[in-house]
């Protein structure tokens, strides 16, 4: 009578070969707990120096029509495939984003299905409790900026009473290469229902960025009793400059204080 055994001779070969290449590192890494939140922190605050960025961009608008025509000119023409090599590394890093903030919060909830008897709401903040929520309206809202000024979906410029064109047939007068990008946003946000969604959204992502960008601090370990408090400070700075920034130009135009142009 023959018997076969299992048990592996220490010094043998291993059972299986061990997972060769990056691939198995990251999907193991962007699956931990610990991966994804630091992915989380690291890509929110890609985001956030982008917004920055754009948001001064913007800003160009009340400095006329040449400045900010030129400057759309630039990043579409000069730049060339880098801006849409841009364009798709910042669309990876949101969906990122969201994607594993949106399942960290979905195992959070599913690792205690009971809640608290005494959840602790005393030290949470609104902007700490409705992160996902917040996080999902600024994506939705993403979309359709996406949809207004880049496809021009959404909305169209009277050229003439009763007649409308999209926004994508405006062309600076005095550069005729130059998208009038100034006509699209003084068209844009003096049109009430828009630049009311607007202002709407700028206060959810204040909202947003206030927690986010303490969050990504203290997720990266640098929010310790030395640097805490300026950390908060850090936060609610540039949560409020995205804010009011963002705003002036919204309600900056719709009250009529963009520099009109000579006819």
């Amino acid at each position: 009578m023959s018997s076969t055994t299992t048990v592996r001779h220490p010094k043998g070969p291993p059972e299986s070969a061990p997972a060769q290449g990056a691939t198995p590192f990251l999907w193991a890494f962007f699956d931990s707990s610990v991966g994804a939140k630091i992915t989380v922190a690291l890509t929110g605050l890609g985001l956030v120096t982008f917004t920055i960025f754009h948001m001064i961009g913007n800003l160009k608008v009340f400095q006329g029509p040449a400045a900010i025509n030129g400057y759309a000119y630039f990043l579409k023409h000069n730049l060339g495939a880098l801006i849409w090599v841009a364009r798709a590394g910042l669309l990876g890093i949101f969906v990122l984003h969201l994607t594993l903030a949106i399942r960290l919060s979905l195992r959070s909830k599913a690792a205690r299905p009971v809640a608290y008897a005494h959840p602790g709401r005393v030290q949470a903040t609104v902007s700490s409790r409705t992160m996902i929520w917040s996080g999902v309206v600024v994506g939705l809202f993403v979309l359709f900026h996406l949809a207004h000024f880049t496809f021009c979906w959404v909305n169209h410029a009277e050229v003439a009473p009763g007649q409308y064109v999209s926004y994508l047939e405006l062309h600076d007068k005095k550069e005729p290469l130059y998208q009038d990008v100034y006509s699209m946003v003084v068209v844009g946000f003096q049109t009430p229902w828009l630049a009311a969604l607007y202002i709407v959204a700028q206060v959810v992502l204040f909202v947003h960025l206030l927690h986010g960008v303490q969050s990504a601090f203290q997720t990266l370990g640098l929010k310790n009793g030395r640097f805490r408090q300026a950390i908060r400070v850090l936060g609610f700075a540039v949560a409020a400059t995205v804010l009011v920034g963002n705003l002036a130009i919204v309600i900056g135009v719709w009250a009529g204080l963009h520099p009109v142009p000579p006819q």
